[in-house]
């Protein structure tokens, strides 16, 4: 008996959703009383005991059939009774367990007929249970698909490591400062500035900033696209600088900052503001998506959609006395976001679909699934 994981995303990016799964895959080499297999795609270079990293073939989007082929080998090879992709690959005949970042393309209008998206579609239908990380990402998934099971799909919100993301000494953020060349107060923004319907929303924050008179903050952006430059000035004279970190960077970055700006108009959960709230930092943010349930009240909250609204709450968040509430409630709030629980409800997911599985609960629903997906896979055509 074992547990396979597809470490398809971290081919993809190095984003939120690996963030999640390096957090969580440790914990569960303790909590699971099973061998846990991990395939690498690439990207991926930790090294947790408890967890055998094999290397496996590169996804390619286009003949997905095929892969779902080959990862029903290596699930039979190793004796799988339950397989979890850290994205939206499927095996063909071993029950799987879903975890559910969020239901963006559905909610926001995106193209469904685009073959990523069609393969969510299937990693949903093909899961036995479901995993998802915040109650409106579970809300939205069961109003897209209301053939699931309720009692089959839970809620467990991501965590924080209080070790990293804490208040940080003021001499290790002032070196940090002085390294990236910021010296002045710093408005930070976290994420992708190009996303599909620009449900980031950084144009937003962007527009903001140039109608704003005071020329006496920056901005720090982290993560997004690597075509952006690296340090350049706008035109009404703010410094931005674009840079990647790792997590005591961030943590550092977070606790110099006078404010996260998170003007999100979707989230399956938002981990950004978590974080930064466990770091003493202020956030501007939206209540879309699951952002009202991740701060409950500890943010400065906007529609999202008005630039004087943002301009408004840029400027009222360096009230000391704001501020100072903020950091407060955001503190309270970040400490109830632990790895722990995220990681013991995926573990009893797991012994459920092992249970069922070993049962022979779910052969006749694979036994068809794996002949219409043989199917497609005749047809399928590489373009």
């Amino acid at each position: 008996m074992a547990l396979v994981i597809d470490g398809v995303f971290f081919q993809l990016a190095q984003s939120g959703i690996a963030r999640i799964w390096r957090a969580t895959l440790p914990m569960l080499a303790k909590k699971l009383d099973m061998p846990i297999v991990f395939l690498d795609r690439g990207g991926f270079s930790d090294r947790f005991d408890g967890v055998e990293v094999v290397p496996f073939p590169a996804y390619k989007s286009k003949y997905n059939p095929g892969d779902s082929q080959l990862l029903e080998q290596v699930c039979r090879h190793y004796g799988a009774k339950v397989f979890t992709s850290t994205y939206y690959s499927t095996p063909m005949e071993t029950p799987s367990l879903l975890l559910v970042y969020d239901m963006i393309p559905e909610r926001l209008g995106f193209d469904l007929s685009a073959r990523d998206w069609r393969e969510k579609e299937l990693a949903i239908i093909h899961a036995r249970r479901h995993i998802c990380i915040s109650k409106n990402t579970r809300k939205d998934l069961l109003e897209f698909y209301p053939e699931l099971a309720p009692d089959a799909a839970s809620v467990a919100y991501c965590g924080i490591d209080p070790t990293v993301f804490k208040p940080q000494d003021e001499r290790a953020i002032a070196e940090f400062r002085s390294r990236l060349g910021l010296h002045r107060p710093y408005y930070m923004f976290v994420g992708s500035r190009v996303q599909a319907n620009n449900y980031k929303n950084a144009s937003l924050f962007f527009d903001a900033l140039k109608t704003m008179g005071e020329v006496d903050f920056d901005v720090l952006c982290v993560g997004g696209e690597k075509t952006v430059p690296t340090s350049t000035v706008d035109g009404a004279g703010h410094k931005i600088v674009q840079i990647d970190l790792d997590d005591e960077g961030l943590s550092l970055a977070y606790g110099g900052a006078a404010a996260l700006v998170y003007p999100s108009l979707y989230e399956g959960f938002g981990l950004p503001v978590a974080e930064a709230m466990s770091c003493g930092c202020p956030v501007i943010s939206t209540t879309r998506g699951s952002l009202a349930e991740v701060a409950e009240g500890a943010a400065l909250t906007i529609e999202g959609t008005s630039i004087p609204e943002l301009v408004e709450a840029l400027r009222t968040v360096r009230d000391p006395s704001v501020r100072a509430q903020l950091v407060e409630q955001g503190a309270r709030r970040a400490a109830t976001f632990r790895w722990e629980p995220f990681a013991d409800e995926v573990a009893k997911a797991v012994r459920t679909i092992a249970a069922q599985s070993s049962a022979g609960a779910h052969a006749a629903f694979y036994s068809k699934w794996a002949a219409l997906r043989s199917l497609q896979g005749e047809v399928d055509v590489l373009i």
